[in-house]
């Protein structure tokens, strides 16, 4: 059932550290479910939003069918993906960072590209959808207090990041803010590149256009060679 991702994303890890998982499991069970009932009020409220919003779209364009089946339920369908496409808003990052292991004698650059995200633009509420490339150099020389993360954590805080409304930059200066103030490595850089709804579908529609912004701090911000490393693994230095 559809129940069965979330137990098994959230809840297991939790129990699995837990040293009274029913005790504990009654707790997440009672926050789930005020969770829940909050997020259903939201709903409703936004879709009652968005019922003026096709009523006012009915009034600009009287031609629109506002009985046609394909509309009923819409602004039902509307407020469930936008409290989804924001998800991220909710997102503890200190969780995310939970788990870290010794770096040990690991001084070289850890990469993961090619991180596929979708965002949602603060100006229009457009979508943008594209890549980021999260690299970071463990900081060696702090001894145990130097750490690194399991892959699947860099993709998750840039999923916690692309989750909400917002600007790309600031997207991209979130990623690269968070891995440098949880894993204190030596250097970050966050490379993204989107292609937004704002720009392909309306005003200039130029549908073939994208976007790069960059994030950089430490060595990658000091040392021209180690940029050029980063840019030419994620296959940007052609």
């Amino acid at each position: 059932m559809a129940f069965e991702h979330t137990f098994n994303k959230d809840f297991a890890r939790k129990l699995a550290r837990s040293t009274n998982p029913e005790k504990d499991l009654d707790v997440e069970l009672a926050q789930l479910r005020t969770r829940a009932l909050t997020l259903n009020d939201a709903r409703e409220k936004m879709a009652k939003g968005y019922q003026q919003v096709l009523e006012g779209l009915k009034l600009a364009y009287p031609n629109i069918d506002m009985t046609d089946k394909n509309l009923i339920g819409t602004p039902n369908r509307m407020a469930r993906s936008l409290l989804e496409i924001c998800s991220g808003l909710g997102t503890d990052e200190k969780e995310i960072f939970s788990s870290t292991f010794p770096a040990e004698n690991y001084n070289e650059v850890i990469i993961l590209k090619d991180i596929d995200y979708t965002s949602l633009c603060s100006h229009h509420f457009f979508p943008f959808t594209g890549k980021a490339h999260v690299g970071y150099l463990p900081d060696t020389s702090k001894g145990e207090e130097s750490r690194v993360v399991g892959l699947s954590k860099l993709a998750h805080i840039v999923d916690s990041h692309a989750q909400r409304p917002q600007l790309q930059e600031r997207m991209c200066f979130g990623i690269m803010s968070s891995i440098k103030g949880e894993l204190k490595p030596a250097g970050v850089m966050v490379v993204i590149e989107g292609s937004h709804g704002c720009l392909t579908c309306r005003s200039a529609k130029k549908a073939n256009a994208s976007m790069v912004t960059s994030a950089l701090d430490g060595k990658f911000k000091e040392d021209s060679k180690l940029r050029a490393e980063f840019l030419s693994l994620i296959g940007m230095n052609r």
